[in-house]
């Protein structure tokens, strides 16, 4: 089946009432409340969508003028009233949040990925910005990270680290994804919030596909970062990267190799420079030297081994019209964010 995604945005209600309308969408969750002078200045959408039994959210701040802050609570009459048994992680892109969760002081700034347990009492204070949040039941995971006190925990270190770019890349994905890719997806996601829960052999196991994928486009972005980079090397990526040279040889083995694959990186940006406008204005043995390579003539041979035709060809191409992007799905969502949420609700009735 297809995401059943939802989409809220205060954007299109004026300014006095959009923080009236957020707070009667999220109330299902949380009690959230905010100083009647920032209100107007209020300004946020959100998009929500289930993996499986795995609600995801994806927040963005729209607003004209810096974040405001609100309050946000979850006191016992809430959490009597709808018997939510679930973890809330949440990765805050530019948002933070501090307060108290249950008995913890919490002090989560931008970049942190903090825990919620919606069993227990939270009173804080969120500066509103982009989030990936996830919402699971608690029976979902390992018993060891059930019988664990994580309410109001940072996720850290290394394994913290990869989850963190993993949210990221399931941010931008969400959109796109299809129902055969959604069992994966949820499957990838257990996995790798285990491991950055609870790391232990097994789970690192079971999450080491999940954990390579996104190293690998850590590593393909520090690539694409340092292109014209002389220094680019294995040694480097390593040290920058923070991974072994026997890992880094390992994730780009279908590549033929980490060399092979800088050096089709470049190649494939100088064929795009001599392919534009630009490329009229561009000497190729000064694009060739910018990009790593000893020599014209060795350049000139790779590319014509890599493309088929020489620079000079390249220069002389008109840029091709690229078809448009397929794969795009639009879905019809739920009426409200409301209607969402009811499927915790359902969640945590059936599990009593």
């Amino acid at each position: 089946m297809n995401p059943h995604l939802f989409h809220f945005s205060s954007q299109a209600y004026p300014p006095a009432q959009r923080f009236e309308v957020w707070r009667d969408e999220v109330n299902a969750i949380f009690q959230i409340g905010i100083e009647q002078a920032l209100a107007p200045r209020f300004n946020y959408q959100l998009s929500t969508g289930y993996a499986g039994s795995i609600l995801i959210g994806c927040g963005s701040w729209v607003g004209a003028g810096e974040p405001v802050a609100y309050g946000v609570r979850r006191p016992q009459q809430m959490i009597r009233r709808d018997g939510l048994d679930h973890l809330y992680l949440c990765l805050g892109l530019n948002h933070s949040l501090h307060g108290m969760a249950g008995r913890t002081p919490l002090q989560a700034g931008p970049s942190s990925i903090y825990v919620l347990d919606l069993a227990r009492e939270l009173d804080s204070q969120i500066i509103a910005g982009d989030t990936v949040i996830l919402t699971l039941a608690r029976d979902l995971l390992s018993p060891r990270i059930r019988a664990a006190n994580l309410h109001g925990s940072l996720v850290q270190g290394p394994l913290g680290s990869l989850l963190g770019d993993y949210l990221r890349s399931l941010r931008r994905q969400l959109p796109l994804l299809r129902g055969e890719e959604l069992v994966e997806v949820e499957q990838a996601t257990l996995a790798m919030v285990t491991a950055a829960l609870a790391p232990s052999a097994q789970s690192l196991a079971e999450a080491e596909g999940p954990i390579n994928r996104t190293l690998l486009q850590r590593v393909r972005r520090f690539i694409e970062a340092h292109l014209r980079s002389a220094e680019l090397s294995p040694q480097l990526i390593c040290r920058e990267v923070g991974i072994s040279r026997a890992q880094l040889y390992r994730l780009f083995a279908e590549e033929s190799g980490v060399v092979a694959y800088i050096q089709q990186c470049r190649l494939d940006r100088v064929r795009r420079i001599l392919e534009s406008p630009l490329g009229a204005h561009q000497r190729i043995s000064a694009l060739a030297f910018d990009h790593g390579f000893k020599s014209e003539s060795h350049f000139s041979r790779v590319f014509r081994q890599a493309f088929g035709y020489s620079p000079r060809d390249a220069r002389d191409r008109r840029p091709a019209t690229l078809p448009a992007k397929a794969g795009a799905v639009s879905v019809e969502g739920p009426g409200s964010l409301l209607e969402v949420l009811d499927r915790l609700d359902t969640q945590a009735r059936l599990r009593r």
